[in-house]
């Protein structure tokens, strides 16, 4: 009898126990926030003149993500959309002005023919004006989001030009977020001297080999962090744009550092958010 009073006290407790870490387990998740949703929407417009004729070569391209399912989703929506109209050949705002205003990606189409209206007039020749924006989620999970836009333009010069932007956003805020909010306090020379070894080895180049020779054409005898760059669930890549760092033959320069070389210099913040702190022990 002792027995089965004993089976069945255990039991009630093991029961309890159960109900507890299943509500204690069920709130922690409410605590976290969700990925976002998300949708790819495309844009496309060609240039059509006051409806006489269509220009296949002028047009206006866009693929971009729009978020939603989250208390600041339309925040980082409006972040890249107003980063989007601040595009030199997509700005309603006069030169040298930032542009803070409420507009649309069909309007931005527009201001950008009507740019090709103004260069047309005084062109001797068919001038190409042509613009595409891709936009590509690199990172969605709990509480942190990272967004690439990539465009390329091309405005009837020798060459066109093409350009990446990361965009790290705290899903919790809205806030973008900076170096300093993934890497600890004095950070810099770490940092630097794993891009300078990282990209020796992407390009063959021993520890004493200049950086501006012709091997490597950089402009400077020198690689540092830039403040263009990515967490994904692999580590941080670091993006330079053409011109950034070299001249327009050697193209853009991208760096992927992956996590196990950066423990060190990340702020515990950020490891615990990515769950960092038990894999890499």
């Amino acid at each position: 009898m002792r027995k089965r009073s004993r089976f069945y006290l255990l039991s009630i407790a093991a029961g309890c126990l159960f109900v507890f870490l299943a509500a204690y387990s069920g709130k922690e998740g409410r605590d976290l926030p969700r990925p976002l949703n998300y949708e790819m929407r495309n844009f496309g417009k060609v240039y059509q003149d006051g409806g006489e004729g269509i220009e296949d070569d002028v047009y206006c391209m866009f693929r971009y993500p729009v978020f939603s399912d989250g208390d600041h989703a339309e925040t980082i929506n409006r972040y890249l959309l107003n980063w989007v109209a601040n595009l030199r050949f997509l700005s309603p705002a006069e030169p040298g002005e930032i542009y803070t205003g409420s507009i649309t990606i069909e309007e931005l189409a527009d201001n950008f023919f009507a740019e090709y209206e103004a260069e047309k007039k005084g062109a001797s020749f068919n001038l190409l004006y042509q613009f595409k924006l891709r936009g590509f989620v690199l990172l969605n999970r709990s509480g942190l989001l990272t967004v690439e836009l990539f465009y390329s333009v091309y405005l009837g010069g020798a060459h066109g030009y093409s350009h990446t932007e990361y965009f790290i956003f705290d899903t919790r805020t809205g806030k973008r977020l900076g170096l300093s909010d993934v890497f600890a306090e004095g950070f810099e020379g770490r940092l630097n001297k794993l891009i300078d070894t990282w990209y020796r080895m992407m390009n063959g180049l021993s520890s004493t080999e200049r950086l501006d020779g012709e091997k490597s054409m950089l402009t400077e005898n020198y690689i540092h962090f830039n403040d263009n760059f990515a967490i994904t669930d692999k580590g941080v890549t670091f993006f330079y744009n053409m011109y950034e760092i070299a001249r327009y033959a050697r193209g853009p320069t991208k760096i992927d550092l992956p996590y196990s070389e950066l423990m060190d210099i990340l702020r515990p913040e950020f490891k615990k958010t990515m769950g960092l702190e038990d894999v890499m022990q």
